[in-house]
């Protein structure tokens, strides 16, 4: 693989050293990345560029546990998707990811927190658009970088970082998004806080968790699945997919070594404490847009009060705990 490919400049410039100074300066060099003010060099692990830092303390238990399960069950498969218009064609489908790119635009610096096999962040590269995407797994970066490498696309990078170790510099990336993944770390708000250190001021902020009124639906199929088997899960009974993917998707749901569960008033509180201005909730909040009608996921809209907040949620009981009860809270870090 080229390597000056991994990396455009303008991604290479939003990187340093994990636990490195700001005006740090990293350069591509054989076989890994070299830091240009220390000297201090990083080896590519498997031919996926390495910037991971163990967490401190006994929680790298639960991060080095998370990291383990995705080596063997690396999310989402590419499976059907190896050329880049079949994966084009699959986000523009897929409502919330073809909203995200329209919200977002042209020409932005994208940040992906936990990317997976990358099939987000490759998606996002559109628009002309330059992407990083990190996570833990190098099973699953593997699989990114085959894609980009496969079908040419120079605006999508990885590297395998953890989130709370980044070798990122603070205040660089115009948007910064974590779909699904915070609730797999030790400290869900702990990592938020990490990543929006991330996002320049008055960038964008996309984060994704497990609901905590719609999961309870999951984690009662997880006990009956034993004895009534896979099919009463939702996608698994109704969606076309090969049975590795099934294989993939009930290893993730319902046997995950960890995950928390979250409310949209939490999100909230997460957001007051880092500064970042409420915008919009995926799915809506009940009443949200009252006096104008949503024009895309970053349309500002009310927060509504307590109670509607509650009745929004239990409603998600019986819609989005079909598909894993994932919910998007949209911010705007303050300029």
């Amino acid at each position: 693989m080229n390597q000056s490919s991994l990396f455009p400049k303008k991604i290479l410039d939003c990187l340093k050293p994990p636990g490195g100074n700001q005006d740090d300066i990293m350069e591509i060099t054989e076989g890994g990345l070299k830091c240009v003010n220390t000297g201090e060099y990083f080896p590519n692990e498997k031919s996926i560029p390495f910037l991971f830092k163990e967490t401190d303390g006994d929680k790298k238990y639960i991060t080095n546990t998370i990291k383990d399960f995705y080596e063997d069950n690396p999310f989402p498969s590419y499976e059907g998707l190896e050329e880049f218009g079949n994966l084009v064609n699959k986000g523009s489908s897929n409502s919330f990811s073809n909203e995200l790119l329209q919200s977002i635009g042209f020409n932005k610096l994208i940040l992906e927190c936990g990317c997976g096999t990358g099939q987000l962040t490759n998606f996002l590269q559109l628009n002309n658009n330059y992407t990083l995407g990190i996570d833990l797994s190098l099973s699953s970066l593997s699989l990114a970088i085959e894609h980009k490498t496969r079908n040419e696309l120079s605006r999508s990078s990885f590297a395998q970082m953890n989130i709370f170790n980044m070798a990122i510099k603070d205040e660089v990336f115009d948007v910064v998004i974590s779909h699904g993944v915070l609730h797999h770390t030790f400290d869900a708000k702990r990592a938020f806080s990490e990543i929006i250190k991330k996002l320049k001021p008055g960038g964008i902020v996309v984060i994704g968790l497990y609901n905590r009124y719609a999961r309870i639906m999951t984690w009662l199929r997880s006990k009956l699945i034993p004895f009534f088997g896979p099919n009463i899960d939702y996608v698994i009974r109704n969606k076309a997919i090969d049975p590795k993917k099934k294989e993939i998707w009930i290893a993730d749901q319902y046997y995950n070594p960890h995950e928390t569960w979250h409310s949209i008033g939490e999100v909230m509180g997460w957001f007051d404490e880092n500064n970042i201005e409420y915008i919009n909730c995926s799915p809506p909040i009940l009443g949200s847009h009252t006096n104008t009608k949503p024009s895309g996921l970053f349309t500002a809209s009310d927060p509504a009060g307590s109670y509607e907040r509650l009745i929004t949620q239990l409603g998600w009981i019986s819609s989005i705990s079909r598909e894993g009860a994932l919910f998007d809270v949209i911010g705007r870090k303050a300029s």
